[in-house]
């Protein structure tokens, strides 16, 4: 059973009519509390409120300007980035414990992993049960956050260096995260913000995973309007991955990415990344 101070949380602007993660929960069978988190400058904001009611929490941009990194000074106040910070006050303001975040224009959850150790993608229908298990995982381990992979995590099969090295996990953040209320993370860069922030919070030692479990299915990057696109767009990977290099140039580069269309992406050396544990039997 979802514990009674759990609920999803998804940030979301300029899309009321087009916000799938709620039904993409509902048609995967969670049955618990939704928010969506809105910020007051969206145009569309009385349009949320008169569809989705007491599900809506609005916060304001300005709250919270100055108090995380933008990383740039650009002026522009159209990316997440505000939502991200913003979020672990909302979940307060509602009585959560622990809360999951989602972006607004996921179309299913998936299982990744058969029982055997083999890979395949099926729709869960069971997302309370999935959750909790989530939940108790970041319990009982302590870790930050756990998250779930999205579906260019699994290309190429069996020749998937992933599936090769058994499927284990990824010691970064995004996509869909699971967090605990008394375990803030601050989120910083313009875009980028969740890599970055996977990475500057590594490096001190907090624990970040992506699980290889399973894995969410969303629109396609930028045919969606509204939301990140616009910035996306008018910002473009280069500069996007450059937030991540200029937070952590000890172990994130920009280097091209792909087979044969090529395109500049970051690229990041987790093993310069994240601190190393060190068996006790091995302390000398």
């Amino acid at each position: 059973m979802l514990p009674s101070d759990f609920a999803v949380i998804i940030p979301t602007h300029g899309r009321y009519d087009r916000v799938y993660t709620v039904g993409s929960l509902r048609k995967c069978g969670y049955t618990g509390p939704i928010y969506l988190l809105c910020d007051d400058e969206d145009d569309q904001l009385n349009l949320y409120k008169k569809k989705y009611g007491k599900m809506v929490l609005v916060f304001s941009k300005d709250d919270y300007a100055g108090k995380f990194d933008k990383m740039d000074n650009f002026g522009n106040k159209a990316c997440v980035v505000y939502a991200r910070n913003a979020m672990w006050d909302a979940a307060k303001s509602v009585g959560l414990k622990y809360f999951s975040v989602a972006d607004d224009d996921y179309t299913a959850i998936q299982y990744r992993i058969t029982p055997s150790g083999g890979y395949y993608g099926k729709i869960t229908r069971n997302a309370d049960a999935l959750f909790c298990a989530y939940i108790d995982f970041m319990r009982e381990s302590g870790v930050d956050t756990i998250c779930f992979a999205q579906g260019g995590d699994y290309i190429g099969g069996a020749d998937n260096q992933k599936v090769k090295d058994g499927f284990k996990h990824k010691r970064k953040m995004m996509n869909w995260y699971f967090f605990d209320v008394d375990k803030p993370i601050e989120f910083k860069g313009t875009i980028n913000e969740d890599l970055t922030s996977s990475v500057t919070h590594g490096v001190t030692g907090s624990v970040i995973l992506t699980s290889y479990m399973n894995s969410i299915t969303q629109k396609e990057t930028q045919s969606n309007a509204g939301g990140l696109t616009d910035i996306y767009l008018e910002l473009g990977t280069y500069v996007k991955s450059f937030y991540s290099v200029i937070a952590a140039p000890s172990c994130v580069k920009v280097a091209a990415m792909g087979v044969s269309s090529l395109r500049l992406h970051h690229e990041i050396t987790w093993k310069n990344a994240v601190p190393k544990i060190i068996r006790q039997e091995q302390k000398k």
